[in-house]
């Protein structure tokens, strides 16, 4: 059943994510939906939002690995996750992708309707980065597990963004890699009379300001697909 432990008044994926879609299915059956994929050569099994279905996915997974699932796991979050719930998960998920949205937590009452979204977050990094430490990329550039992190520039929000940089690096590590992401767009329940704030895509000066940003406060690993035009490429370093 899709949810989200979120509840972002731009979600892009307001349907699915605010208003639940799917079917119940047996923990066998999502084994077989794992297995299926692995055979179809996919390189990870990527659980989307998957905090409220954590027990179902625990029960399926010893019927998956019985059928020879060996690809890394995901675990593919906003950031909204108690350490509670992801310490039942250390030693089985590989990859932890999770989104930092805000560090205000007046932003994050308005539009995330999580007032403690920022500590919430910081304490599930920190235990996810416990687990699995910073991400590793074999020589194919594929990621094999650790932690990668999101970071959606919002209309209005670079104090955030140079806030969460600097806790990255400062309380995560220095070798965090971090996907900067400038797609935002108005959805969901946004619009002028509700969210004038937020009621606009981010403009080019604003996605290379926070690329800047994270620049400055330390960041040395991007995506660098997502640089900003006319910027010089970022080598990924391999893991030696």
């Amino acid at each position: 059943m899709t949810q989200c432990s979120l509840g972002c008044v731009f979600c892009q994926n307001y349907d699915i994510s605010h208003e639940g879609a799917g079917q119940s299915v047996s923990p066998e059956g999502l084994a077989a939906m794992m297995t299926d994929l692995a055979e179809q050569g996919c390189h990870n099994i990527n659980f989307v939002s998957p905090t409220h279905v954590v027990p179902q996915i625990l029960e399926a997974l010893p019927h998956a690995i019985r059928e020879g699932l060996s690809i890394p796991l995901v675990y593919n979050t906003g950031g909204y996750d108690s350490v509670e719930t992801l310490r039942w998960l250390d030693g089985i998920f590989d990859i932890y992708m999770p989104d930092f949205k805000y560090w205000d937590e007046e932003k994050s009452e308005r539009h995330l309707r999580a007032r403690d979204y920022p500590e919430a977050a910081r304490m599930a990094l920190r235990e996810m980065h416990r687990q699995v430490g910073a991400l590793r990329i074999d020589d194919s550039g594929l990621a094999t597990g650790g932690v990668l992190v999101r970071h959606l520039v919002m209309p209005g929000a670079v104090e955030d963004t140079r806030q969460i940089m600097r806790w990255l690096v400062q309380e995560l590590s220095p070798d965090t890699f971090v996907n900067l992401m400038p797609q935002y767009r108005s959805a969901g329940e946004v619009s002028a009379s509700a969210y004038p704030e937020i009621d606009r895509p981010i403009a080019p000066a604003e996605f290379e300001e926070a690329w800047t940003i994270a620049e400055q406060q330390g960041i040395t690993r991007f995506d660098s697909r997502r640089q900003p035009a006319g910027r010089r490429l970022f080598i990924i370093t391999r893991d030696r």
